[in-house]
């Protein structure tokens, strides 16, 4: 009776054995496919910021260009070089100021607020 229950025992540890290492190899092959996942999300966001700077640079340097035609134009009708770049300089204080608001407006309304209360439902959602 012991030998065959000792039997019954090896068997049984031997498929509980064979059952984690099967989980584990699936554990283990699902945790490749997130690194994998993981690896091409950081490279294409690393591509989007790089794309974005170079948008921005761009966008930057045609707005400089033209605050500037537009400067030299006011210079070719009679205004004053000092006075034509003042207001450049006005305009451009102007619109950096402008795009900080739209910045501090984007920033508050960024919470994670929607996020949490779906994985941890407050206790008035009850």
């Amino acid at each position: 009776m012991s030998q065959a229950s000792s039997e019954q025992a090896t068997e049984q540890a031997i498929s509980f054995e064979q059952v984690t290492q099967t989980h584990k190899l699936w554990f283990k092959r699902v945790l490749g496919l997130g690194a994998l996942e993981a690896k091409i999300w950081v490279a294409s966001g690393a591509q989007l910021v790089a794309l974005m700077c170079g948008a921005a640079v761009l966008l930057v340097t045609a707005w400089l260009l033209l605050i500037a035609a537009v400067a030299v134009i006011a210079w070719q009708a009679g205004f004053s070089l000092p006075l034509t770049l003042f207001v450049g300089a006005v305009i451009t204080l102007g619109s950096a100021y402008g795009l900080m608001i739209l910045v501090k407006r984007t920033l508050k309304s960024m919470n994670f607020t929607r996020t949490l209360d779906a994985l941890i439902p407050s206790d008035e959602e009850d």
